[in-house]
């Protein structure tokens, strides 16, 4: 059998790149957010000046604590909640 002239050239062992390395995001008009955040929502808030804030509460360390964040959101509550459920 005759050797092949390029040995290492093989297109059919390669690797295909996995979503899992690349994270995904929900995305608003001024933030983007985890999905994984999604699960963490506390509630959601209705401002004067149409725009909405997310509180979100993360576990801490072991899970006996947890830590609160708010995001403003430049977007009305009721598209907001669309995009939120949409991506749930």
């Amino acid at each position: 059998m005759r050797p092949r002239k390029y040995p290492y050239l093989g297109t059919a062992k390669t690797k295909k790149p996995t979503k899992e390395g690349k994270p995904e995001l929900v995305v608003f008009p001024n933030i983007a957010i985890r999905k994984e955040w999604l699960k963490h929502i506390f509630s959601v808030i209705k401002n004067h000046d149409n725009s909405t804030i997310i509180y979100f509460r993360l576990p801490r360390n072991f899970g006996l604590s947890h830590e609160e964040q708010n995001i403003k959101v430049n977007l009305k509550y009721e598209e907001t909640l669309e995009l939120l459920n949409k991506n749930s």
